[in-house]
C-alpha cells in the first residue's frame, strides 16, 4: 500500500512538472531580457516640508515630499512624465565650508511613465545653504532646487510595477545637473505567461 502511494506521488510530480517544461530557447530562460532607461528629471513641480517632530526646523525624522516633472525622451522643454516621491531625514551634519547643512535621507518614490511605473528607493543627500534650511521653519509648501534635492551621485534599486516593467527589478544611478539624470538599469525577474 505503501509503495503504490509513492508510485502515486512520484507520477503526480512528474506529470505536473511535464505541463511546466519551457519551449522557447535555452538561452531565454538563462539569460533574462534587460532594459535601460535614462530618464531626465526636469523640473520640480512641488515640494512639501511635513514637520514631523513639531520642533519648526528641518532634522531627523522630518519628511519632505516631491512632484517632479520627468522625461524619458530627452526633451525637456515638454516632459510627459512624473515622478512623485517622499525623502525621510535620518542624518544631519554641517559641510566642511559651514555655510551648508547637509542630510542623509531615506528616498523612495515612484516614476510615472507612459509604458509603466518604477519604484526607486535607498539612500540619497539633501544639501541647503543655512539660509535655506532656517528659512524651513514650518509645514508646508518649500522651495528646493534639483540641486539641493540630488547633490550627489547616488544608486537606488528599482522596481518595476505595471506596463512594461512587470516583473523587473534593478538599478538606478542619479548624477547631479539641471536636468538632473537617471540612467535605469532593468532585467527581468521572472517571466509572465
Amino acid at each position: 500500500m505503501m509503495l503504490k502511494r509513492s508510485v502515486l506521488v512520484l507520477f503526480s510530480l512528474l506529470g505536473i512538472e511535464g505541463c511546466n517544461f519551457h519551449t522557447g530557447p535555452i538561452s531565454e530562460s538563462l539569460n533574462p531580457e534587460s532594459m535601460d532607461l535614462k530618464l531626465l528629471v526636469c523640473k520640480v513641480r512641488s515640494s512639501i516640508f511635513i514637520d514631523s517632530n513639531q520642533d519648526a526646523k528641518l532634522s531627523i525624522g522630518d519628511r519632505i515630499t516631491y512632484v517632479f516633472d520627468v522625461s524619458k525622451d530627452g526633451a525637456c522643454e515638454q516632459p510627459k512624465s512624473t515622478f512623485y516621491g517622499v525623502e525621510e531625514i535620518v542624518m544631519s551634519h554641517p559641510l566642511g565650508d559651514d555655510q551648508k547643512q547637509a542630510f542623509v535621507t531615506r528616498f523612495q518614490g515612484t516614476f510615472r511613465l507612459n509604458e509603466g511605473n518604477l519604484q526607486v528607493r535607498g539612500l540619497s543627500d539633501l544639501h541647503l545653504s543655512i539660509d535655506e534650511w532656517k528659512g524651513i521653519e514650518e509645514s508646508g509648501e518649500v522651495d528646493l532646487a534639483i540641486a539641493n534635492i540630488f547633490p550627489l551621485r547616488h544608486k537606488l534599486s528599482v522596481v518595476g510595477q505595471g506596463g512594461s516593467y512587470t516583473g523587473h527589478i534593478g538599478t538606478a544611478a542619479v548624477s547631479p545637473g539641471d536636468p538632473a539624470v537617471v540612467e535605469v538599469s532593468l532585467f527581468r525577474q521572472f517571466k509572465l505567461d
